[in-house]
């Protein structure tokens, strides 16, 4: 975890690593919010590490948090926002993402990184979808 000054507040970046999986698979993710303290950012920090280390949280849920917590940044600087509403999908992150990147709301890094974070989440939970099928009395019969 590396805790940063800000303008008088403090930032804090976590570094998670998967276990059980390919080399390179780890992820830096910013807090992105401003604390009052560097020990306020620390503790914020450790906090995540905590959740994470003790399966309490997923990666999704972890990158997922950081994308929403950049467009409300975004959404407080900028009005009216584009998008209108928090995007759910991939493909939603990629246009907001490509669109915060046009109006230069964001540089390229910040763009990569967050399309980097829309690809893992949304390829983290990646797997067979499970179709439901109505039958002629209404009941759903569930086929993977």
């Amino acid at each position: 975890m590396t805790c940063r000054p800000a303008g008088g507040r403090w930032t804090a970046d976590v570094r998670l690593e998967e276990r059980d999986t390919t080399p390179g698979s780890d992820h830096n993710v910013s807090l992105n919010r401003m604390f009052a303290t560097e020990a306020a950012a620390r503790r914020a920090g450790d906090q995540l590490l905590a959740e994470w280390v003790a399966g309490r949280v997923t990666l999704r849920d972890v990158l997922l948090r950081e994308l929403a917590r950049t467009y409300r940044t975004l959404r407080e600087t900028y009005k009216p926002m584009q998008p209108s509403t928090v995007p759910a999908t991939r493909s939603g992150w990629d246009r907001a993402i490509a669109t915060w990147e046009e109006l230069h709301w964001i540089d390229a890094a910040a763009a990569a990184r967050c399309r980097d974070h829309a690809r893992c989440a949304f390829d983290s939970e990646s797997g067979p979808v499970r179709r439901h099928r109505l039958s002629a009395d209404g009941e759903a019969d569930s086929t993977a």
